[in-house]
């Protein structure tokens, strides 16, 4: 993420996106005065990435980053303008380069684009915390955006159809690791069979045991197989979502 030169204008002021972005296009004007940086922006990055894999996004900020890096709060505003750009920049950064996706169907293709999406919300949690609003324009977003595009071209799909595909996949796929998440919290760690049966129990206390026969039955259905694991339920709304695509555009 190196910074653009000193004859570059003010990139806000051309192409009207926040500064944070700009920075991580590299287009953002270089800083001149003061001494010389003492960190590059890629190595603050990389610590405010590892306080919110330790901490959640509350732990990214400016003091809680000089704090990781030994320096002093206001040496940071020299690389970043706020904490709300700092936090842009570091989902940016966790975000990353999506792995290609490999198959020989597109089905398999699009399935692992989805999975390694997967894995890097499930090792950057905090990511599904950060408002959508600032995903659209970074350029990780755009470089999964296209992987994913490239998944689905051989169906021909109008690209507005193409694009409401993988929003609906990452949506999902967004919501469930952070469902999981807050589940699991509230469970108090518990397995996916015991924490139904432990809402199923709270429910019961809260007199919801006649209006809601249906979700209890559901929730302490004897399981007399294995429970599915959350990857394996994954796959299987995912699964849900492909044969819809696989029917739009089946002769």
């Amino acid at each position: 993420m190196r910074s653009g030169t000193d004859s570059e204008p003010a990139g806000a002021e051309v192409l009207g996106v926040p500064n944070a972005v700009l920075l991580a296009w590299n287009r953002a004007p270089a800083t001149t005065k003061g001494p010389k940086p003492r960190w590059t922006l890629e190595r603050l990055l990389e610590a405010a990435v590892d306080l919110g894999d330790r901490g959640g996004i509350e732990a990214i900020t400016m003091s809680g980053l000089a704090k990781a890096l030994g320096s002093g709060t206001m040496s940071l505003y020299r690389y970043v303008e706020s904490r709300e750009d700092l936090v842009v920049l570091a989902s940016d950064r966790a975000l990353g380069t999506p792995a290609v996706p490999e198959g020989g169907t597109w089905r398999e293709r699009l399935r692992a684009w989805v999975l390694d999406l997967r894995r890097t919300y499930k090792e950057h949690p905090w990511l599904t915390a950060v408002p959508v609003g600032t995903e659209p324009l970074l350029p990780s977003y755009v470089r999964r955006l296209e992987a994913g595009l490239a998944c689905v071209e051989e169906l021909g799909l109008p690209s507005g159809r193409a694009v409401t595909v993988l929003t609906l996949l990452w949506t999902y796929t967004r919501g469930d690791v952070e469902q999981d998440a807050e589940l699991a919290s509230a469970a108090e760690g518990r397995p996916p069979a015991e924490a139904d049966r432990f809402f199923a129990e709270r429910l019961r206390g809260l007199g919801a045991g006649e209006d809601f026969a249906r979700v209890l039955r559901a929730l302490e259905a004897d399981r007399r197989e294995p429970p599915a694991s959350g990857d394996d339920e994954f796959l299987d709304a995912v699964e849900i979502i492909l044969n819809g695509v696989e029917a739009t555009v089946s002769p």
